[in-house]
């Protein structure tokens, strides 16, 4: 996204599916430990390898990376058009993939927990980044129909809370 080519990459949380484990990839001039060097308690724990190994098959095998980009595009679309009936209320959508947030207004009486407790009452959860920011992170292999029931409950929410 921002033409960045890092040296060291880490990833943890979302590697193993739910089951504990971390990962760091680097460029070959930082391979420097030699067989030994380092350890590790939980290191190489095959369960956990197995898990992570199973999420990388299946995000390429199921094209999920490809949903992700479509069901982001679809929220930030649905979220914008939303943010336009509303403009004295939110100031903002923004995101990549399927991690957005809705800003509201400074000024706005209307705060992120009344619209996340609003929408919980619509049958749709979300997690309030601040007072004054709504998140947004669906599962990444939410549905297209998921994201138009969720924007409806978005909807619905706001127009009750103001």
């Amino acid at each position: 996204h921002l033409g960045v080519e890092p040296d060291i990459f880490t990833s943890a949380k979302g590697l193993g599916g739910g089951i504990p484990i971390g990962a760091m990839l680097c460029k070959k001039f930082c391979d420097i430990f030699q067989p030994g060097d380092h350890a590790s308690t939980f290191g190489g724990n095959p369960f956990a390898c197995a898990a992570a190994l199973t999420v990388c098959e299946t995000l390429e095998t199921e094209n999920i990376l490809e949903n992700v980009q479509a069901r982001g595009e679809q929220l930030r679309t649905g979220l914008k058009a939303i943010a336009a009936k509303y403009p004295n209320h939110i100031t903002e959508v923004r995101g990549w993939g399927l991690i957005n947030g809705m800003e509201l207004q400074a000024n706005s009486e209307l705060t992120a927990p009344v619209i996340v407790k609003a929408a919980i009452e619509e049958g749709v959860l979300l997690v309030p980044a601040g007072p004054k920011v709504v998140r947004f992170v669906p599962p990444l292999i939410v549905t297209e129909a998921e994201i138009k029931q969720a924007l409806a409950a978005v909807e619905k929410a706001i127009a009750k809370s103001v």
